[in-house]
């Protein structure tokens, strides 16, 4: 239920995002900042999350994590400013981050053989429900506007949810902890933390502050406190001080490239993500339920191309990314040159291009964490997963950041029209089409036999 509902609340915020700009009056900055922010301090977190539950307890770490992720998604439900919702989000994901690697950890230590493939196999269907179900609870609740609340159900939904989970947890399952558990690398979160801070808060507010002098100083400064990060990383693993990032992965060149590949990918999907759901209610004029249900075919089509996409890796191995890649730029395409008229309705045509939009998404998600997995050895297989779990939220993020920045500077602040939505979502659309090609080319820089030796089972998984 944890990982289920982290990624409800994912989706239910994009949803909620043209909703909470209205009734707070929150910029578009403010806007990414509250996806942003929730994503960027869970990806950080994520690690130092999952040694929490190796070193105290899984069990204690899950309901803790549980606890403060129902208690703040109270906080965000309550939210007076945008800025108490951005502060609360920021919290909620390292929240999230203590509680969802227990999740899996509970998988590995309780199941063995087929169970445990079943289970993971459980585990990333809830995964996949979570984004159906996010979807149509997000615009139902706001649709129905309960007790006058408008957005604010999006959030306090959880507290039910939450407060079950956490008596469930207490009773039925069971404590276990690591053998040899890590340490933690808290000077490594922390460092990280504030060069990111400094790289993506300046693109988020710049265009708002006319890129006044003291953003120019933040970005600039990430640079050297990123490099600092390194180095830091480099002198724990001389030590064998468990780094947050070990540094050795990056030896590597499949790895390298492949890890690049991953976060171009996901970098260009969340900012479409949340471009696409302002384009359906502020450009299409559909109100919050109709657009999750606009995006419902898009989920499906994931599930739909990840059943695949395990068979089809197998027989072509890197050479599957291509073929995920193309099916994304057909959908891109088809969305952009449907979106470009503003026709001021949802059209089927306009349905298909998500769905098939969805089902490229399938076809290389998957196969692109086992691309970048198979060729490490086993000994390296925590730690690489470690990175390739982190990475792509913090490419998630950034992504917003980046990708956000150039498309809210073609949005008038004051006053845009349903045609200025419909020209921000082309031009994302442009960008992402640009990162894709860029991606594409990488992927054959990376050895033809990575991707074809991941076991059956794992896809669920990475997918996660």
């Amino acid at each position: 239920m944890g990982p289920f509902l982290g990624v409800i609340d994912f989706f239910i915020a994009n949803i909620g995002v043209p909703s909470i700009r209205l009734s707070l009056g929150a910029s578009f900055s403010e806007m990414e900042l509250v996806i942003a922010g929730y994503g960027l301090t869970y990806a950080v977190c994520l690690i130092t999350g999952g040694r929490l539950g190796d070193i105290y307890g899984r069990k204690m770490t899950f309901i803790l994590g549980m606890i403060g992720f129902t208690l703040t998604s109270a906080f965000c439900g309550l939210a007076p400013t945008p800025s108490w919702l951005i502060f609360w989000r920021l919290v909620q994901g390292c929240t999230a981050a203590a509680m969802f690697p227990q999740a899996l950890s509970f998988i590995q230590v309780n199941f063995t053989g087929s169970a445990k493939r079943i289970a993971f196999s459980l585990y990333g269907a809830m995964i996949g429900f979570g984004s159906i179900v996010g979807q149509l609870l997000g615009g139902f609740l706001i649709h129905a506007n309960l007790f006058q609340l408008g957005w604010r159900p999006i959030f306090l939904i959880n507290l039910p949810i939450g407060i079950a989970t956490i008596i469930s947890a207490s009773f039925l399952l069971k404590e276990s902890r690591a053998k040899a558990a890590p340490k933690l690398d808290l000077g490594g979160v922390g460092i990280l933390t504030i060069g990111l801070a400094l790289f993506s808060y300046p693109f988020m507010e710049g265009p708002e502050r006319g890129w006044a002098p003291w953003t120019w100083v933040c970005l600039l400064a990430s640079f050297p406190v990123l490099w600092a990060f390194w180095l830091f990383e480099r002198r724990q693993s001389a030590k064998n001080q468990f780094p947050l990032i070990e540094p050795m992965l990056f030896r590597d060149r499949g790895f390298v490239v492949g890890l690049i590949v991953t976060c171009i990918y996901f970098a260009g999907h969340s900012s479409m993500i949340l471009v696409l759901s302002l384009y359906l209610q502020f450009s299409l004029g559909l109100n919050p339920m109709y657009a999750g249900f606009a995006l419902v075919p898009f989920s499906f089509a994931f599930l739909l191309g990840s059943t695949v996409s395990g068979k089809i890796n197998g027989y072509l191995g890197r050479r599957s990314l291509h073929l995920g890649v193309a099916v994304l730029v057909i959908g891109i395409l088809a969305l952009a040159f449907l979106a470009a008229p503003a026709p001021g309705h949802l059209t089927a045509g306009f349905v298909l291009a998500c769905f098939i939009y969805g089902i490229g998404r399938g076809l290389v998600t998957s196969p692109l964490y086992n691309t970048v997995l198979s060729g490490i050895p086993h000994k390296d297989a925590g730690a690489a997963s470690g990175v390739t779990s982190t990475m792509p939220q913090l490419a998630n993020s950034i992504g917003i950041a980046l990708i956000g920045a150039v498309v809210f500077s073609t949005i008038p602040k004051n006053g845009a029209t349903p045609g200025d939505y419909a020209h921000g979502f082309v031009v994302s659309s442009s960008i992402n089409l640009v990162m894709l090609g860029a991606a594409a080319g990488l992927i054959f820089l990376i050895p033809k036999s990575r991707g074809r030796d991941l076991p059956v089972g794992e896809h669920a998984v990475v997918e996660s």
